[in-house]
């Protein structure tokens, strides 16, 4: 939780501006998407405290589950393992997570917050229990992916380059970067589901995915395509802004689980 809560408050800004340049295809920085930088706060604070209270200990317990020294283990089984560990998280994570998220975006996407619990009976009043299932399967899909990549490659990394626990935020940092950009076109397929209204049945993966596919092909020069895919998947700031609350996060994990493991070994006064 305590890995979770501090990101909400340090990222709904940026959060909540993301999310609404992809729902209004309009540029990340402008003004119009800072306007109520803390709106659906309190939503985000719980959907942060359970998803970062979540998939850290996921993680940490799926590969408690991993056959010994295979965490480390440079072979191809080893890499396999701890790419199954982090999509083991995700996914589980991502299921929990889904309907506060699918809240915590409608409330973004208001002018004025109604509070979680009025937007929630007005999406069960509206289309029953579609909404809270939209954008589960993108969700799933995005965070199987992400979570196996950045597993994987935080670790790879640590082991390739050496690091000691002082400088393993570095190799976090760059597997979710990296992890960001393999899982960017489900997310954007999240979005779009999120945004759909409530009465509405929501366009599919696919949909989605053929839909930029068609928009990127339809680009003058290779250059425009890159951009445009680019912009779509918010590669840059979007990639930023999870690098960093992954980095943060997982730092705030691995020093409090530090503290509690110290504490268990001291002595009793």
């Amino acid at each position: 939780l305590a890995a979770g809560v501090p990101q909400a408050g340090l990222f709904n800004p940026f959060d909540r501006a993301l999310y609404l340049s992809v729902k209004n295809r309009t540029k990340f920085l402008n003004a119009a998407n800072f306007q109520s930088p803390y709106q659906g706060f309190f939503q985000s604070v719980g959907h942060r405290a359970l998803s970062g209270g979540l998939y850290y200990p996921l993680e940490q317990f799926f590969i408690t589950q991993l056959p010994a020294d295979a965490v480390m283990d440079t072979s191809s089984s080893g890499a396999f393992y701890n790419f199954l560990a982090g999509t083991a998280a995700g996914s589980v994570n991502a299921i929990v997570c889904n309907p506060v998220s699918a809240v915590k975006y409608k409330t973004w996407g208001r002018d004025v917050n109604r509070g979680m619990l009025q937007e929630s009976l007005e999406m069960l009043r509206k289309g029953g229990i579609r909404p809270f299932c939209n954008g589960l399967v993108p969700t799933v899909v995005r965070d199987l992916v992400f979570g196996g990549t950045y597993t994987f490659l935080r670790f790879e990394l640590q082991y390739r380059l050496q690091l000691s626990s002082d400088y393993q935020w570095a190799s976090n940092f760059m597997a979710a970067a990296l992890a960001t950009v393999a899982s960017g076109p489900f997310n954007l397929a999240r979005n779009v589901q999120y945004a759909t209204k409530s009465r509405h049945v929501a366009d599919t993966v696919r949909d989605v995915l053929k839909q930029l596919v068609q928009e990127t092909w339809m680009q003058p020069t290779f250059m425009a395509k890159l951009h445009h895919l680019q912009n779509r998947l918010r590669i840059g700031w979007g990639t930023a802004r999870v690098a960093l609350g992954m980095t943060f996060g997982h730092f705030v994990y691995d020093k409090l689980v530090g503290l509690y493991e110290r504490s268990r070994e001291e002595p009793p006064q």
